[in-house]
């Protein structure tokens, strides 16, 4: 009698174990949440109401992005994170162009931005191909500050005036994108932006997306790409 009570406590024990491992496993692999790093082509352009920094290229960035992202469905996927981008800009300015002008100006400036994604993802063409395309839309809110330094050089006498400017403009991308395995937990990332907006700022053909490039580097100028890992 004792050794039946011994392998029925056995029975009942050892299972237990092994159907929570099993679990664990199963939570692990159906994980709806997965973390990423990106890159892009893409030079964004943020605008300042009344900018004080009249000279050189100011405002843009070509962000890094850190993501997290969740999986929704078996088709949506909804992510956010932060991203971080800048420039400089360098001008030396005068009429005649010479060392020896009366008026010479000379400025630097300095971009930094931060930003937030908030992206969704649906996946397209399931019924049809086994290739992973998705279509992806994302607004960008984008915290823009530039610090410039003017100096004015008249008769040989400098000048400089220290200035900022600080913003916030929005954009709203879309485009398509495909997935492709790296390993078991890593996938990589392409996408192509096909509409590009500044929904606060201006859109000037002669300097944002590349308008006034050719066909090629407009095309260029358009494409995302990254990591992410599945968690």
């Amino acid at each position: 009698m004792k050794a039946c009570f011994t392998l029925l406590a056995l029975y009942l024990t050892l299972p237990f174990p092994a159907i929570a491992s099993e679990g664990d496993t199963a939570k692990a692999r159906e994980s709806r949440f997965y973390t990423g790093m990106g890159l892009t082509t893409i030079t964004y352009h943020i605008y300042y109401k009344n900018p004080t920094v009249q000279y050189g290229s100011t405002g843009y960035f070509t962000p890094v992005f850190l993501n997290v992202g969740y999986k929704a469905s078996r088709t949506v996927r909804l992510q956010s994170g932060i991203a971080y981008g800048g420039s400089k800009s360098d001008v030396h300015w005068s009429l005649n162009d010479h060392d020896d002008d009366t008026l010479q100006i000379r400025a630097d400036t300095r971009t930094h931005v931060l930003a937030v994604p908030v992206t969704i993802q649906v996946d397209l063409f399931r019924r049809y191909t086994r290739i992973p395309f998705y279509g992806t839309v994302s607004a960008i809110t984008a915290f823009g500050r530039t610090n410039g330094s003017v100096t004015e050089i008249l008769h040989g006498v400098p000048t400089t005036e220290h200035v900022q400017d600080k913003g916030i403009n929005i954009f709203l991308m879309a485009g398509l994108g495909v997935n492709y395995k790296i390993s078991k937990r890593f996938r990589g990332y392409t996408e192509l932006f096909l509409f590009k907006k500044n929904l606060i700022g201006d859109n000037s053909f002669d300097y944002d997306w590349e308008a006034y490039s050719p066909w090629g580097r407009r095309l260029f100028r358009s494409f995302a790409f990254g990591v992410n890992y599945q968690l």
